[in-house]
Formats: C-alpha cells, sequence, structure tokens
C-alpha cells in the first residue's frame, strides 16, 4: 500500500534530510525514529534502497505535529502501510516515510442496525485481520478481499478489490487527519472512487503513474465498512475454498507486489495479454514473470528494483506490439533510482 501523501520524484531528487532536521525527527519522536533505513524491509516485493527517516508515531497528537512540522520544513513524507502494492527504487526515498503503528490497528462496532452492521477499522490494522474478523462475527460482504494481503488504509486509498468486488462497495466513509490536527469524517457521497484508486476532496491524481498531487496532505486514519448478516460456518467454508483457488492462480507465497499491471478496458485483462505474448517466466535478473499469473512480477531472491522496472518495460513493449495496448502499472511506484549524497 501507498501513500496518502505520495512524492513526486522531482520533490525527493530535489530534497535532502538536513541536520536539524534530524534533531528535530529525534525530539519529536524519540525511539520511534529511524534514519537511511533500507526499505526492502517494509516491501513485500522486497527491494528498495533507504528512507531518509521512517518514523512511527504512537498516537494522533504526534501524527498531527510530525505531519504539520514537515510540511512547515517542507520536507516531503510519505505514509506506507503494508508495503503490498508499492515498488520502492533501488535509490530509496528522499523525506519522511511514516508507518501508523499500533495506536493506529484496531477494529470496533459503531452503530446499532442489526440488518446492516457497521465497523470502525482503523488505517493501520491488516485487511486480513479485517476479513478474519467478519468471518467470525458473520458479516458478510468482504469475500472478494480474501487473500489481499496490505493494510485497510492502504485498501481504501487504492479501493483494493478482485473481480468479486472492492472496497468501495463495504465502505461508507473515511476519516482523515490535516496538518493542523483536524479530524474530518468524509461520507461515501464526497468519495470518488475508480479503478484501484480512490481520490478524496483536493486530491489530484495523475492517471499515468498514479502518484497523488496532495496539496492538503491528509492522512487517512480509519474507515467505516458495512455489511450484511451471515453464517459464520457458510463464511468460513466460503472462505476456504477462495483461498484455495487464489493459490491455484496466483504465487502466494512468493515476494511480489499483487498484480502488476491494470487490467485495459476493453480488452483481455493484463494476464491474459501478458500469457499471449509469451511472457511467462521471463527474467531479468532475479525478477520473473510468474508462471502461475502473467500479471505477477516476482522477486526469486536477490531481485533489485531496477530488474523489476526494467522488466515491467520489456512487458509494456511486447504487449503494445502484440496487441496494441498499453499496459499501466497497478503498483505504485515511488522514489529514485539512485541515491545522491550531499554535504551540509
Amino acid at each position: 500500500m501507498i501513500s496518502h501523501a505520495a512524492l513526486s520524484n522531482d520533490l525527493t531528487a530535489a530534497f535532502f534530510l538536513r541536520p536539524d532536521d534530524r534533531s528535530w525527527l529525534k525530539d519529536l519522536l524519540g525511539g520511534q525514529v529511524q534514519f537511511d533505513v533500507p526499505m526492502e524491509r517494509y516491501t513485500t516485493l522486497g527491494v528498495g534502497g533507504p528512507a531518509d527517516a521512517l518514523a512511527t508515531p504512537t498516537d494522533t497528537r504526534t501524527l498531527e505535529k510530525l505531519v504539520s512540522g514537515a510540511d512547515q520544513r517542507s520536507i516531503p513524507w510519505l505514509v506506507v502501510g503494508g508495503g503490498s502494492n508499492l515498488l520502492v527504487k533501488d535509490g530509496g526515498i528522499r523525506g519522511i516515510v511514516i508507518l501508523l503503528g499500533a495506536h493506529y490497528k484496531g477494529i470496533a462496532e459503531t452503530g446499532s442496525d442489526a440488518a446492516r452492521p457497521k465497523l470502525r477499522v482503523k488505517a493501520g490494522t491488516r485487511l486480513s485481520t479485517l476479513c478474519r474478523y467478519t468471518i467470525d462475527h458473520g458479516l458478510a460482504g468482504l469475500g472478494f478481499a480474501l487473500g489481499i494481503p496490505g493494510s485497510v488504509g492502504g485498501s481504501i486509498l487504492m479501493n483494493a478489490g478482485t473481480a468479486g468486488g472492492s472496497i468501495q462497495d463495504v465502505l461508507t466513509s473515511v476519516s482523515v487527519l490535516w496538518p493542523g490536527g483536524r479530524i474530518e469524517r468524509i461520507e461515501k457521497k464526497d468519495l470518488v472512487f475508480g479503478y484501484r484508486r480512490l481520490t478524496l476532496p483536493g486530491w489530484e491524481v495523475t492517471p499515468r503513474s498514479g502518484e497523488i498531487n496532495d496539496n492538503r496532505k491528509g492522512v487517512i486514519v480509519d474507515g467505516v465498512f458495512v455489511f450484511e448478516p451471515g453464517d459464520a460456518g457458510q463464511l468460513k467454508s466460503d472462505a476456504r475454498r477462495i483461498k484455495k483457488e487464489r493459490r491455484q492462480r496466483q504465487p502466494v507465497g512468493k515476494a511480489s507486489a499483487g498484480c502488476f499491471f491494470k487490467n485495459p478496458v476493453d480488452h483481455p485483462p493484463a494476464g491474459r495479454l501478458i500469457d499471449l505474448a509469451g511472457l511467462k517466466g521471463n527474467r531479468v535478473g532475479d525478477a520473473q514473470v510468474s508462471m502461475q499469473h502473467g500479471n505477477f512480477i516476482i522477486n526469486r531472491g536477490k531481485a533489485c528494483a531496477a530488474d523489476i522496472l526494467n522488466l515491467a518495460e520489456i512487458i509494456e513493449n511486447q504487449v503494445l506490439a502484440r496487441f496494441g495496448v498499453q499496459l499501466e502499472p497497478e503498483v505504485i511506484i515511488v522514489g529514485e533510482s539512485n541515491h545522491a549524497t550531499k554535504s551540509i
């Protein structure tokens, strides 16, 4: 999952974290900030160069001070959830990467309508945890999300889904923390959903890269979801079937970012086009097109981001040449190709 306030390459390439910025972060966060942290530890692809700073605020007030202070200091920042739909380039990320810690994990019932049960879910909660909770409590509607990795916040931002449905089908509102400390609840009618994308009021999204140019820089802190009453036993049975089918179709357990490309409109799915182009099994270094599903690029163990990006470019070029279809990445790509250094 990518940020709720993504960084453009232009911003990151021009920015260097100053010594006084580091001192400010240490004073604010203490042991909850680390410097020059390899992002390969925080992405499901297992690649990515160092983030200048990695912050894990433990409460809402600290998070607000962090994002407000970063904006005042013109430090770019990025919120990362489970890292499951994210590719960080080998040069890493200039600025601050924010991880939502334990304070931002949790599920609570809200409302009293037994016919339409609602849950308020904090953004740092794993989507898999929410799926298990709904099954155990006999709440139907999230079956499409079984097996999708990442956090709830990232899933909301990416409008995560499958052929069986997407987050927009069950989400009713989100809470956003704006710099300055105001928390705003935004109802579904004011949310703009797209294919693997949610745009909040005030956000602009560039269509090719999927990066968010966010002038207001808010952080999604929770979402409210609505479900239908269901039978827990049947839901568990359905979950076993769905997971089994997923294991048969996809490289479950392999290092990947999920589906790499968006499915094009009015054409066969990206995975089918990649298969028809004869690209399954193709490799660049230790990056490989999965033999199980053409739309998965897996890290066989020692791939770097450049290997994955080079393989993705080969896929795009060959599918375009064969079928006249321009594939677009679903995975969000951030950071620099090379980590420039600067003496201060």
